[in-house]
């Protein structure tokens, strides 16, 4: 009964954190609603059994990649007014969502064979994990190519926000256009 009511809490943590994340028209408000969208992730992947990834989910995602995403916004919004957004409802990708829901909640609710399989936790220990992430046909060139991402992300960011008046030097165009020496 207490798995049942902290997996309710937790589903409705998520939910409530991604439709907030989607529809906040304040974007340092959606990054915080991603990150509160990380924890309740980690609590699912928890409950799941797997309290390695959770940690995992709860260093990289929550720790470092959601600080990262608020440092970002907080850094290049130049006013309060570029931290406001319009909100705007997407149909298509809407309609998308809501066809992928019902194809998974078809699939769950018709599968017989749900309760008979292992977890994760039960087939895969920490040390065949680390085996497996590292070994050369393993996980870890997915997880270096997820750094870069970030990483060319974030550099894009502070790009886009740069002041296009400034010249290389830090000095404006007007500074070297026949001012007085």
């Amino acid at each position: 009964m207490l798995n049942a009511i902290a997996f309710g809490v937790l589903g409705f943590a998520l939910l409530l954190g991604a439709v907030n994340a989607v529809t906040a028209g304040n974007v340092v408000h959606a990054a915080f609603w991603l990150l509160e969208c990380a924890c309740a992730s980690a609590g699912f992947i928890w409950f799941l059994g797997a309290e390695y990834i959770a940690i995992i989910q709860l260093l990289v995602y929550a720790g470092a990649v959601g600080i990262l995403v608020i440092f970002t916004v907080m850094v290049t919004h130049r006013s309060y007014e570029d931290a406001e957004r319009q909100v705007r409802v997407a149909w298509l990708p809407l309609v998308f969502a809501a066809a992928l829901f019902g194809l998974l909640a078809y699939g769950i609710l018709t599968n017989q064979t749900l309760a008979s399989m292992t977890s994760a936790a039960d087939s895969l220990t920490i040390a065949e994990f680390g085996r497996q992430m590292f070994s050369p046909d393993g996980w870890t060139l997915a997880f270096e190519i997820a750094s870069l991402v970030l990483t060319v992300g974030l550099i894009a960011a502070v790009w886009w926000t740069r002041d296009t008046d400034t010249d290389a030097d830090g000095s404006t165009p007007a500074d070297t256009q026949g001012g007085d020496a």
